[in-house]
């Protein structure tokens, strides 16, 4: 089943239905009822919430958390009583949801599971159709806060610094926010010189994926800029009073970029070199070397050198950067314990 289209149709239905699978739930064979409440949450005039009703045995919400037409989340809260009352404070056990229509984490009974996998649920609910689109009350904002938590909490889990043994970099200039007056931008990430996270982090030195993921990206055909190219950049960007994006790619030198689903993309920046083995579309475990310190892109190497290397490394989330609009405490505060550094 297209679970999009009913996201789509949602505002064309004015009535809700229900529709029931015989099959196997609870280790026995028994009807199944499922029934659709929609809800727009953000007052967009979409529906982004989907409440599922599995006759008396679960509920099953599906989540537009962005508003784009797509489901990113199913999440089954075991809190949610037979009669359908709510609470915020249940633990939302499931979370994400494939294209191949099988739940990928989380800890859900193997009975919903196996009937959630099968042909006929799917069937059930395309046929329920799309429900009216109820009002949103302060106990369901409550209930899509915690959805929103305890997602980002599953999703931001795992992670480590792209340094073994480093710590975050302790000068508020190496920091994501930091202003970059000789281009008029913005940093973006955290520089990892040596001397400032704890560890030797001079040219060469390997660099580790933080989390397992997909590289989307990997300049392993990259050609230095030349001196000439880099000043070109900085000129243009003085000239806009910002670094267009296009100069600030150039400026990153060598890069490496890994997905790890769910929105969240790393990113490695003025790499000397990529291991042999990273390849685009290929998938990289956690601490697996990926690249090599450097100093592509900037100045030094521009003229022939090497001084200055560092990592450069970012942690986009929803399109954003880790720290965005955040003073350096907060970022520490924060960015500490996700890269499993401390605060």
């Amino acid at each position: 089943m297209n679970r999009v289209v009913i996201l789509g149709l949602a505002l064309l239905f004015i009535a809700g239905g229900a529709a029931w699978y015989t099959g196997v739930f609870g280790g026995s064979t028994a009807r199944i009822d499922v029934a659709l409440t929609l809800y727009d949450t953000n007052a967009s005039g979409n529906a982004d919430l989907i409440r599922e009703r599995i006759g008396e045995q679960a509920t099953i919400w599906r989540w537009d958390r962005n508003d784009d037409g797509t489901e990113d989340i199913v999440a089954y809260d075991g809190s949610v009583s037979p009669e359908g009352q709510m609470s915020a404070s249940g633990a939302v056990t499931a979370w994400d949801f494939g294209a191949d229509g099988i739940l990928d984490s989380g800890t859900v009974p193997a009975a919903l599971q196996e009937l959630m996998r099968s042909p006929g649920y799917a069937t059930a609910v395309e046929a329920a159709g799309a429900g009216n689109v109820e009002l949103v009350d302060s106990s369901l904002r409550a209930f899509v806060d915690t959805l929103r938590k305890g997602y980002d909490e599953w999703r931001l889990s795992g992670f480590q610094l792209p340094i073994l043994g480093a710590k975050l970099p302790d000068a508020d200039r190496l920091l994501p926010g930091a202003r970059r007056a000789y281009r008029f931008g913005i940093h973006q990430g955290f520089d990892m010189y040596p001397g400032h996270v704890g560890v030797p982090t001079g040219y060469g030195a390997p660099v580790i994926a933080v989390k397992t993921g997909t590289v989307v990206r990997a300049d392993t055909d990259y050609v230095e800029v030349t001196a000439e190219q880099y000043e070109e950049a900085i000129t243009i960007s003085q000239e806009a009073g910002t670094t267009p994006e296009a100069q600030l790619d150039l400026l990153r030198g060598r890069q490496v970029w890994v997905d790890h689903g769910n929105g969240i993309i790393s990113r490695y920046a003025h790499l000397s070199g990529i291991a042999p083995e990273i390849v685009m579309g290929g998938t990289v475990n956690a601490g697996t070397v990926i690249a090599f310190v450097g100093n592509s892109g900037m100045e030094s190497a521009s003229r022939g050198g090497n001084s200055g290397a560092h990592l450069h490394f970012e942690l986009r989330i929803d399109g954003r950067y880790l720290g965005e609009g955040m003073s350096p405490d907060e970022i520490r505060l924060l960015a500490g314990p996700l890269l499993g550094a401390g605060e």
